[in-house]
């Protein structure tokens, strides 16, 4: 990718207002670079600490990333939902900073670990980042996955926790697409 589009992708990420919800509708072929990109944004750019709910890459992965970047591991805790699934082992410490769920089916119990990780977050600038809703699909249908982001975006609200969501931009049909959206203060499209 050119540097060009990464700064530009950084651009449309730092312009975002604090205490908000934006949908980031991306193209495979930068999918997971605006996924770094963002994460920078939240973390160093706009000093705020969160949590990281993984569906597609074990949080031992996703961790040496985010080393290999110089974000602030402290800053931010994740919720596994890959690992277990895969017949991974979960990677458990003293000062743990990630909770696994056994299925990306398992929604409910997602919830909660949601709650009880932002919790363990200090300080009032805090987010969500969700880096797959495609592969929630995959594993939930629309209905509950829009009943999920629904929960989810008013508790995020009521506490005043930002919120980013990644999408597929060719994974999902309209329809779908228009739902989660009115949830979200925002689109970004990149």
């Amino acid at each position: 990718m050119e540097q060009n589009s990464r700064k530009e992708i950084e651009e449309k990420l730092d312009k975002l207002p604090m205490e908000f919800i934006a949908l980031i509708l991306s193209t495979a072929d930068v999918y997971s670079i605006a996924q770094e990109i963002a994460l920078k944004v939240l973390v160093t750019n706009k000093n705020m600490c969160g949590t990281y709910i993984t569906f597609n890459r074990p949080y031992s992965t996703l961790k040496k990333t985010i080393e290999d970047q110089g974000l602030d591991l402290s800053r931010l805790f994740f919720i596994d939902l890959i690992t277990e699934s895969a017949g991974g082992k979960a990677e458990r410490c003293n000062n743990y900073r990630c909770f696994y769920v056994s299925s990306p089916k398992n929604l409910t119990e997602l919830s909660i670990l949601i709650e009880q990780a932002m919790l363990r977050l200090s300080g009032e600038k805090r987010f969500v980042f969700i880096d797959s809703i495609s592969t929630m699909l995959v594993y939930n249908d629309a209905d509950t996955v829009l009943r999920f982001m629904h929960s989810l975006t008013g508790k995020m609200r009521l506490l005043g926790i930002t919120g980013i969501v990644f999408l597929l931009e060719k994974e999902s049909d309209e329809k779908f697409l228009a739902q989660v959206s009115q949830f979200c203060d925002t689109v970004v499209t990149i």
